[in-house]
């Protein structure tokens, strides 16, 4: 049999989670670029990863992005690197918009992708010791949407925009309709919590959730690609049928840190390889480096 159907697999390496919850979480530029190299290996053309502290803590260190992605660069020299603009609500846009400037001036340190997501993200997290919740915003508005999307026209760097509900699908509409996305951007549909009530108020990550955003996002959106995941276990389930759909996937420690089974992962690149199982069986395979240069549309 031969496969002939190209699909990303995109490796998120690490994404707010802590050494607690998975000793193997990569968090300085050396294991962020061993487990670059790892997962290309296993099927990866796309790898994204945050700045951060072991306990999974945000970080604004434009050092380490360069760093890593020299370093990434130097064991995977044709690998697709992401990163992301996700911040702390007391974190300006400023913060990231000069970190970006910074990294995109030089070649060696410019990262192909950069992750947008297209609305205010809220989350009611429990306080240490089940004493109640609080509320914790990650901020988007539409004036910080554009600047960063400028930064990326002028840095020759493609956004990735991060859709996790309806409501993020219409604003970006609202940016197409203003001029500042292209008629096909690439897409990464988020199902950004484990089920209904977890008090992450975004869509939760079901099979059905995922047809409903990516059938309107292929109605909005016509002709534009797409990779998905969810969070925890569940997220297997969306990836398979992501797979199953024609769309690309993404995996890695930032969405599960355990096999779909609930074996813990000891690497990226095992839940890389089982997604590049996943696309075979299918009748798929893994798209080369060239193949998802094309299919995100990053510039040469």
């Amino acid at each position: 049999m031969t496969l002939t159907a190209p699909v990303i697999i995109q490796a998120a390496l690490n994404g707010g989670r802590s050494r607690a919850e998975c000793p193997g979480v990569p968090i300085s530029p050396a294991e962020i670029a061993e487990e670059a190299r790892r997962c290309a290996a296993a099927g990866a053309s796309v790898v994204h990863f945050h700045a951060q502290r072991e306990d999974g803590g945000w970080l604004a260190d434009r050092a380490l992005y360069a760093e890593a992605i020299r370093q990434i660069r130097a064991v995977a020299p044709e690998l697709l690197i992401g990163i992301t603009s996700l911040r702390p609500a007391e974190v300006p846009v400023a913060t990231i918009i000069e970190s970006l400037r910074s990294l995109a001036t030089d070649p060696a340190t410019r990262p192909e992708l950069l992750s947008i997501n297209l609305g205010h993200i809220v989350a009611w997290e429990r306080q240490p010791g089940d004493v109640g919740r609080r509320t914790v915003h990650y901020p988007n508005g539409y004036e910080e949407i554009a600047a960063l999307l400028a930064v990326c026209r002028l840095g020759g760097i493609t956004p990735e925009l991060g859709v996790m509900d309806l409501g993020f699908l219409s604003n970006a509409v609202t940016l197409r309709d203003d001029g500042l996305l292209s008629s096909r951007p690439w897409f990464l549909l988020e199902l950004d919590t484990p089920m209904f009530g977890a008090g992450r108020q975004v869509a939760p990550a079901t099979v059905a959730n995922y047809d409903h955003l990516a059938r309107v996002c292929g109605e909005q959106f016509p002709g534009s690609a797409w990779a998905a995941h969810g969070v925890g276990l569940p997220t297997y389930a969306v990836v398979t049928r992501a797979l199953a759909t024609g769309a690309g996937a993404r995996v890695g420690f930032e969405d599960a840190v355990a096999l779909p089974d609930g074996r813990p992962a000891e690497s990226n690149a095992e839940l890389v390889a089982w997604a590049a199982a996943q696309a075979r069986d299918l009748d798929r395979r893994p798209a080369t480096f060239d193949e998802a240069r094309r299919i995100i549309g990053v510039a040469d």
